[in-house]
């Protein structure tokens, strides 16, 4: 397959065909998919098929898609959406948004403050004390509002 084929494919909404390819793709972690990877991930409607490719993003393991994961993952309309999308990240550095993941814990959705909460704790022992300080605040924050255990879990965590 080529990435003509796979460009094809979504363009024309054959997205099971799409996801063939994209899974293909994670298995050989073929990097001279990167960039049209990168751009569907940011474009498609579809979860499903967003959430292979981010996926596919995480197994070949270029940190080029990060950015555009935290993309994706921070804009609304992946709302209801977001766990595999934060999963995606686990294979990547990510140290550097970790503030913006601290966010969601405490989501309503239990995947994605699970999720969420993992990531941190992977890489709590990297972080900047600037880092800790500001995702500390962000869980303060959250816990006048609402008295979640993944909040508290996380703000004990980096004490």
């Amino acid at each position: 397959m080529d990435i003509q084929t796979l460009e094809k494919l979504i363009y024309e909404c054959k997205n099971e065909e799409a996801i063939r390819i994209v899974n293909n793709i994670s298995e050989t972690k073929d990097e001279s998919y990167l960039n049209v990877l990168i751009k569907h991930l940011k474009s498609t409607e579809d979860n499903l098929l967003r959430n292979q490719i981010a996926l596919a993003l995480s197994d070949i393991g270029e940190n080029e898609a990060l950015d555009s994961l935290i993309e994706v993952i921070t804009h609304p309309r992946t709302k209801g959406s977001r766990g595999t999308l934060l999963y995606s990240l686990e294979n990547l550095d990510y140290v550097s948004h970790i503030d913006t993941i601290a966010n969601f814990i405490g989501d309503p959705s239990l995947e994605v403050s699970m999720q969420s909460f993992l990531l941190l704790e992977y890489v709590a022992d990297e972080l900047s004390n600037n880092q800790k300080e500001k995702c500390k605040s962000i869980f303060e924050s959250k816990l006048k509002i609402n008295e979640n255990e993944f909040v508290k879990d996380a703000l004990e965590l980096l004490r």
